[in-house]
């Protein structure tokens, strides 16, 4: 008795065109062949692409693929640090200086010592210009100015002469005291020859202050040619002071020596009971 035949399509030829990678072939057997059996199983589900089973499954739920838009796709993703978080790594260079001056610590200790002394020069210099620029603006600021004298009245005596002069300090923003120099005299002369000489008294005058002094001279007109007793002839006298002068405006001091010339003329200088000026001049100026 012969089994049953194949049928023609269930033939199994392999053909060039077939690829490696192809899976193999399923051989089935033809369902009416077989005698009918008790309990039959459903046939399994086969998933190949090639099957030949062409006999739909029925009984058994169909297993289907997920959808194709449920499938992740690939993403890319920009991460952005902020740059404060952004660690630089310095490069090997760094590394060998660093333990060059590891390995020599006198060099070391010698850089450290000429930065010092560069940094003190630094301050150094930076001190004396600021000390300058102070000094300068200072000298403009306080700036004495000379002394204005003027001759209002002259007295004289059997020995002596008393002149009386008024002293104005036109500096707004510094008083002034005035004393005499150690070898420095009030001297009044005519012709040049010495009538009589003196002190200047001490006195000290406030910032644009304006005052009076008088000053004594040990003197008299008995050793010089004067004009006859009575002459209406007016006489050339000069009086000249050598003064040191202080100005001072809180902490800021300034020393002067002045030099007073005063040109006077007067009537009646032999008559004791009045001396006429006819005319007075007076010059200061700052000596070196």
């Amino acid at each position: 008795m012969e089994g049953p035949r194949l049928p023609p399509s269930a033939t199994f030829h392999e053909s060039d065109d077939d690829k490696p990678d192809d899976p193999p072939p399923t051989w089935h057997r033809p369902t009416s062949s077989l005698s009918a059996l008790p309990s039959q199983d459903p046939p399994s589900h086969h998933w190949r692409n090639h099957s030949l089973n062409l006999s739909p499954i029925l009984d058994t739920p169909s297993r289907s693929l997920p959808p194709q838009d449920s499938i992740p796709e690939l993403e890319t993703y920009v991460v952005q640090v902020p740059r404060d978080q952004i660690y630089w790594t310095p490069p090997p260079e760094h590394a060998k200086y660093v333990e060059k001056l590891r390995n020599n610590p006198d060099r070391n200790k010698k850089n450290g010592c000429s930065k010092r002394l560069m940094w003190f020069f630094i301050i150094l210099v930076a001190f004396g210009f600021i000390l300058g620029a102070i000094t300068l603006i200072l000298h403009f600021i306080f700036k004495p100015a000379l002394p204005i004298f003027a001759v209002e009245r002259l007295n004289v005596k059997p020995s002596s002469f008393e002149v009386t002069l008024r002293a104005e300090n036109p500096t707004s923003n510094m008083g002034v005291s005035y004393v005499m120099k150690p070898n420095g005299v009030v001297s009044l002369t005519y012709k040049n020859k010495r009538l009589g000489r003196g002190k200047f008294p001490k006195m000290f005058q406030a910032a644009s202050g304006s005052d009076k002094v008088n000053v004594k001279l040990d003197g008299s007109t008995k050793n010089a040619v004067m004009p006859p007793r009575g002459s209406k002839q007016a006489v050339s006298l000069v009086l000249k002071m050598e003064l040191k002068a202080d100005y001072e405006a809180g902490p800021v001091k300034k020393n002067k020596e002045v030099v007073v010339t005063c040109d006077v003329k007067v009537k009646g200088l032999l008559d004791a009971k009045k001396v006429e000026i006819v005319s007075e001049n007076c010059e200061s100026e700052f000596k070196d």
